[in-house]
């Protein structure tokens, strides 16, 4: 079974090398309406990301940033269970992790915007 999320991070993709890769920790929180207690929660997950040196390194690490949007795919999912502050906490990890969009926030500010024809450069004509 495969799985895909999307979330917002945080906090910053955890760093740690991994032979002669670099390994990026992220964790996504997805809130979602539970019924059963008609409150807002959150559904916890984690994934591990590696990267070869160079230009694919560079890449996340400045993407994975607080802030960022980011979709997380994976070949399946295994819950773990950990003990927080306040109580167990369960999370679900994304196994054999993969990264699609990303969206950093500071480069869709940064980025120009292409300008829009107004109505008077557009031809009167019928283009047919």
């Amino acid at each position: 079974m495969s799985v895909s999320v999307t979330g917002k991070l945080n906090r910053a993709a955890n760093q740690f090398q991994a032979g002669d890769s670099t390994g990026y920790g992220v964790r996504l929180g997805v809130k979602f309406y539970n019924r059963e207690t008609k409150s807002q929660e959150y559904t916890n997950y984690e994934a591990v990301i590696f990267a070869r040196p160079g230009n694919q390194a560079e890449f996340y690490a400045g993407a994975l940033v607080e802030g960022s949007v980011i979709e997380i795919s994976g070949s399946g999912c295994q819950i773990k269970t950990f003990q927080g502050k306040n109580g167990p906490i369960n999370s679900i990890a994304i196994l054999d992790a993969k990264l699609g969009y990303v969206g950093v926030k500071e480069q869709a500010a940064a980025a120009p915007q292409a300008a829009l024809p107004t109505i008077e450069e557009f031809d009167a004509d019928i283009p047919f």
